[in-house]
């Protein structure tokens, strides 16, 4: 008999892959039940089987994939044996997703609107005009302006389109969303508004979520229960509070172990060695069994049943009942070293890559009073194209201020970490450092020599600056070894013989731990696994012995397991080789971990800059504030308010008065730059809300502006008696906010027949004041009074 509160069964369910004679067991027998209004937590690495079965559950597996057995009970209906006529009547109306990527899932050459009117008509025969307001209410429901419905998906910001793809998956009221890496790729600010909305709808529509993600902290704030897959199996299944207190799976204590958090201490994460089994290749017993270090040989022959540990709660591990004696080991890497996949890569492992020929000479430590780095009001502004209109008219040319003026000094063997969120500057700053772009202005100085010569990287300093990009799968020419991967640094600047290139690519595959290093010499990148391609990457690097290395999200598209290892290798560099390290990232958890400074970059200037324990834990920039409160927690008894973003970034192009922060600032004064734009948000706002002042301005017919810095109100019609009341409206909406935007207008003028002009004034960007030893923020809050010292100390 059926639970009455069970919303989905699934039970044994295989779903299979073959290509080329081979069968790939992507889903192999996994039996999950989720219940009425309840969230669901899928998680595990890259190939485990997560996504499959997803696509699985609304049978939009591709052609290659076939669902070999079991059963999916939505409701008590089976969908493996429906038929397609029947499956339509299904999808989106009882079972919708949300996939992984907004950009690929929205048809470019379609207007917002037009896919959500042609879901809305295709499934339910409404009229164009009932789909269009209906798609007013859901954009309304997801945070967005019904405004735009009439955009482009390149139009729109990553948040933005991703919110479009959770109005379509609502689009029908479904029972079930199956919500596939719903924030991958997004800032942690948007993330949280995202799932800060997923949880309202949730509430207002009692829909149940699957959430598939790797990001174990979503799921300790998001689901009430979590399931671990490896390999196309579940490893452990239960209430979130028990698997993430009392895990019982090995691979659980991993994962976990394993992941960066802002409340964790700065010593080494765990690192699981090795990589997922091979699934076209049958396997007898436990597949983690290679990577786990408590494993026996029962786990290698043997398939581990099911273990109940505590009701609700379910271990695929033949030890489960014993794993309290586990934990306190597995937070220890000295015990996952211990594994069969460890012994097979160490051939001297750690030990090599620390005695191997040059290691550890230097061992030093940070020396910021020594910069090896010095950039001085640096911009990087890119032009933009004049329109033909403004050409004739001779208007001065836009341009992207993607950097705007920072300033910033590294030291020598110091790792000084760039965040903030897309749109901040922090890669186009980096590709500045390492010559990649050119500056508009402002100067580097690279161990006291400019960087650049004639619009070009000073020859000599090529070998002395390199960078480990972001994504290894472009960064590795495939029809290169790894061998000559890492050799052609060495071939380029003419650094020694044949036998010593030889000898200098083993030396630096074993530094970045790729044991034995002549196993992989060989290897095509297709035959490297994403943790092993970034390893080469950042071998190709290092093996100049460069003083300074500018590391771009490195970790980024890596597992979780794998992002442990790649990290504590940049810990090593610094102190084993005196490297000097800049590292970018939106990730504050990761920045914590290793760097020793941070600066908090937004709009292509910094906000604030400090040592990265200051920042983290006595953050005084209100944006600083806002990326901290933002960051989920991996703990499921943590409470936390999501934070009210109140937007996104603004554009670099269009730059805002004054501190380029003081729209979504919490804490902003009158004299932090209000202007037009900002007063034209909050009327649009108060329009779509149907408050009685945006009632009054909406039916008044008035038309509002901006013209510089001023707001423009247009009497509609030529009804100009309306005015005053439609001046009283816009008057009324400035009061009823938290921001002091009433007190910013300077003045109102009237002389022009027909219209209002709310007048502002020009605010500077706010200087950085000193806030503590070495820490910075470019924020008015801390502006010295009459008679403070107004010193400036380099950063």
């Amino acid at each position: 008999m059926r639970d009455t509160d069970t919303l989905l069964e699934i039970d044994r369910l295989s779903t299979y892959y073959y290509s080329r004679g081979a069968e790939v067991r992507a889903v192999d027998e996994v039996s999950l039940t989720v219940g009425a209004r309840e969230n669901l937590g899928l998680v595990g690495e890259s190939g485990c089987g997560k996504t499959t079965l997803s696509k699985s559950l609304l049978r939009i597996i591709p052609d290659t994939a076939r669902i070999t057995g079991g059963e999916i009970r939505l409701n008590g209906r089976d969908i493996v044996t429906l038929k397609e006529a029947e499956l339509d009547r299904v999808r989106w109306r009882e079972i919708s997703m949300i996939a992984q990527s907004a950009m690929n899932s929205l048809d470019p050459v379609y207007t917002a609107g037009e896919q959500m009117i042609e879901t809305l008509q295709v499934h339910t025969g409404m009229t164009r005009q009932e789909a269009w307001r209906r798609s007013e209410e859901l954009f309304l429901m997801v945070g967005l302006d019904p405004g735009r419905l009439r955009a482009y998906p390149h139009q729109l910001s990553g948040g933005m389109r991703q919110r479009v793809v959770i109005a379509l998956a609502l689009a029908l009221n479904p029972k079930l969303i199956v919500a596939d890496e719903p924030t991958t790729a997004l800032d942690v600010v948007v993330q949280d508004g995202i799932i800060k909305q997923l949880e309202e709808i949730q509430k207002r529509s009692g829909n149940s979520i699957i959430l598939v993600t790797h990001d174990v902290s979503l799921v300790a704030e998001m689901c009430h229960r979590v399931a671990v897959m490896y390999a196309g199996r579940l490893m452990e299944v239960g209430t979130t509070d028990e698997v993430f207190n009392h895990p019982a799976h090995p691979y659980t204590m991993g994962l976990l172990n394993a992941y960066p958090t802002l409340e964790s201490a700065r010593g080494e994460l765990v690192s699981i060695p090795g990589a997922p089994p091979d699934l076209a290749t049958r396997i007898p017993g436990c597949p983690f069994a290679e990577r786990c270090p408590f494993a026996t040989e029962l786990c290698r022959t043997e398939r581990p049943p099911e273990i109940e540990v505590e009701p609700g709660h379910r271990s695929a591990c033949h030890y489960a009942r014993e794993a309290a004696g586990y934990r306190n080991a597995a937070q220890d890497q000295k015990t996952w070293e211990q594994s069969a996949a460890a012994r097979k890569m160490r051939a001297g492992s750690v030990v090599a890559a620390m005695t191997a020929p040059g290691a550890g000479t230097r061992n030093a430590a940070p020396d910021r009073d020594t910069p090896i780095l010095e950039i001085n009001g640096v911009q990087r502004w890119f032009p933009l194209r004049a329109a033909p209109l403004d050409r004739l008219l001779r208007r001065p040319r836009r341009h992207v201020h993607a950097v705007d003026g920072v300033s910033i000094n590294v030291g020598r063997a110091e790792i000084l970490g760039l965040a903030g969120e897309s749109g901040s500057g922090k890669s186009t700053l980096g590709e500045v450092i390492t010559g990649l772009q050119e500056n508009t202005g402002g100067s580097l100085l690279f161990e006291g020599e400019p960087i650049f010569q004639k619009g070009r990287i000073r020859p000599a300093l090529r070998r002395r600056i390199q960078m480990a990009f972001q994504d290894p799968y472009e960064t590795l020419n495939p029809r290169f070894t790894v061998y000559h991967t890492v050799l052609e640094p060495l071939s380029n600047f003419e650094i020694g013989s044949k036998s010593d290139r030889r000898a200098k690519v083993i030396e630096a595959l074993t530094r970045v731990e790729l044991n034995p290093p002549e196993a992989y010499l060989d290897r095509y990148p297709h035959e490297l696994s994403g943790g092993q391609r970034q390893r080469v990457a950042i071998a190709r690097a290092i093996v100049v012995e460069p003083h300074l290395l500018l590391a771009d999200e490195p970790v980024s598209m890596l597992d979780v397991s794998i992002r442990a290892g790649v990290l504590n290798l940049f810990r090593r560099f610094r102190s084993e080789l005196g490297m000097s390290i800049v590292y970018v990232s939106h990730d504050l958890a990761t920045i914590r971990y290793i760097c020793d400074r941070t600066a908090i970059l937004y709009l292509g200037r910094v906000a604030e800059i400090g040592p990265t324990e200051e920042v983290i834990e006595n953050a005084r920039h209100p944006y600083t504030r806002l990326l901290l409160s933002a960051v989920p927690r991996a703990n499921p008894q943590a409470a936390r308010a999501h934070v009210d973003a109140r937007g996104e970034i603004p554009s670099a192009v269009d730059l805002p008065n004054g501190c380029r922060f003081h729209g979504r600032c919490s804490r902003a004064m009158e004299h932090c730059g209000w202007e037009g734009r900002d007063v034209q948000a909050l009327l649009t706002a108060a329009i779509n809300q149907e408050t009685p002042d945006g009632l009054l301005l909406r039916d008044s017919g008035a038309t509002v502006t901006t013209d510089g810095l001023d707001l423009v109100v247009l009497a509609g019609r030529g009804n100009t008696s309306s005015l005053e009341a439609v001046r009283a409206a816009i008057e009324g909406i400035m009061k009823s906010t938290d921001r002091p935007v009433e007190r910013s207008v300077s003045e109102v003028v009237t002389r022009e027949p027909g219209t209002l002009r709310f007048r502002f004034e020009r605010r500077p960007d706010p200087e950085d004041f000193t806030v503590g030893d070495r820490h910075r923020a470019a924020c008015l809050l801390y502006a010295p009074t009459d008679g403070d010292a107004a010193g400036k100390p380099p950063l």
